[in-house]
């Protein structure tokens, strides 16, 4: 969708004006799912009049009986934060913070059942946009899990990738093992560490490894990374290791 505004108190040209003399808005794409965990990014990208710099960006919460009241909505305010509702305060971040580049796209971490809805986009002293949709589905990406080819007797090293890129609260990332009967089986030596890799300034990547001996008495254990986002929203992944007694490499299956 693209919005050209002319500024303030003047009429709309009759032909569509370049962007170096007007305002204009652009959201791709128009409707955004998100899944409760992760995050939601709303592109936003915009031009501004030569003479005008753009100074603050606000990003609203259309109120669902569409009586939007400007304070009370704000989910961020890039000049004073402390204005966002309670609930949106650190959850929101612009993804560029240079303004004059034309970046008004946002990223909403943490994602919540309420978070679904209309959200508006304004610079201080324009308009409102038309409002842009978020619609929130349960989580059901899964973490994914990969094991290198080890041999029987030597270290082996699991590695388990939290789904999404976000840069929320960090999830909780925890590793099961269930031999046959569906007993716990524990391992020797084993160690796990959870880790973080920042790929940019508002996106995460979060993981975890598990290091232990294999041996063939491991043989059909199933391991099972569990990832758990905001204290209750869980997502696994389970694997069959398959290890044989002659030096072969082990291999994992789902």
């Amino acid at each position: 969708m693209t919005i050209h505004f002319p500024p303030s108190g003047q009429a709309p040209p009759a032909a569509a004006p370049s962007a170096a003399n007007t305002n204009s808005i652009i959201f791709s794409p128009e409707e955004i799912t998100a899944q409760t965990g992760l995050c939601a990014v709303i592109s936003c990208t915009f031009n501004h009049l030569d003479s005008v710099k753009p100074n603050a960006a606000v990003w609203y919460k259309y109120p669902a009986n569409g009586k939007r009241e400007k304070d009370n909505h704000i989910i961020f305010q890039s000049k004073n934060p402390s204005e966002a509702q309670e609930g949106y305060k650190h959850r929101v971040s612009l993804l560029g913070t240079d303004l004059t580049k034309g970046n008004c796209s946002v990223i909403i971490n943490d994602i919540r059942e309420n978070d679904a809805g209309q959200y508006q986009f304004r610079m201080i002293g324009g308009p409102f946009t038309d409002p842009q949709k978020i619609t929130v589905t349960a989580l059901t990406q899964e973490p994914s899990v990969l094991t290198p080819p080890l041999t029987e007797g030597e270290p082996a090293t699991l590695t388990c990738t939290a789904p999404g890129i976000c840069s929320g609260t960090p999830p909780n990332i925890t590793w099961t093992w269930r031999g046959a009967g569906d007993n716990i089986t524990e391992l020797r030596d084993n160690t796990t560490i959870q880790k973080r890799e920042d790929l940019t300034s508002v996106t995460t990547t979060h993981f975890s490894t598990l290091t232990f001996t294999r041996s063939a008495k491991h043989h059909g254990t199933k391991v099972t990374c569990l990832v758990t986002f905001n204290g209750s929203v869980t997502t696994k992944k389970t694997l069959k290791l398959n290890v044989t007694r002659f030096g072969h490499d082990c291999t994992c299956f789902d």
